[in-house]
């Protein structure tokens, strides 16, 4: 189930903020998907999960040309250690792949299940990342 419209507020919060880091020109949301805890790695310690996908208009360093990157962020609260954790993923558009070797353009790109994957199959070593407990 994709919710359109409205986005958690801390969703669309860290997706806006980023944009506004890399100078975006415009953000859109286009979707924002709960993740179920019970298939998160982090389940202990997290109380909700959320992916948001959307794109950002953005030029890279030293160019003019803004193009629109598909950027997903995968939203996890760990409120046992007083923070969010955010995993930003930007999927690159496709007339940039031509910018990669030979030997990476037989590779499909990442899919926004990949990203999912990744983002359940996340586990925490070592809680001191956060600060003393």
């Amino acid at each position: 189930m994709f919710l359109r419209d409205p986005a958690p507020p801390h969703s669309r919060y860290h997706f806006e903020d980023v944009g506004g880091v890399q100078g975006a020109r415009t953000v859109q949301v286009e979707a924002v998907q709960p993740l179920l805890l019970e298939n998160l790695a982090l389940r202990g310690c997290c109380e909700e999960a959320w992916v948001l996908s959307g794109k950002q208009q953005v030029a890279k360093e030293n160019q003019q040309v803004a193009k629109d990157v598909t950027l997903h962020q995968a939203l996890l609260r760990l409120p046992q250690y007083q923070t969010d954790l955010l995993l930003t993923f930007n999927q690159p558009p496709p007339d940039s792949r031509s910018s990669l070797g030979p030997e990476n353009l037989s590779l499909p790109p990442w899919s926004l299940g990949d990203f999912e994957q990744l983002v359940t199959s996340l586990t925490l070593h070592n809680p001191n990342i956060f600060g003393p407990q």
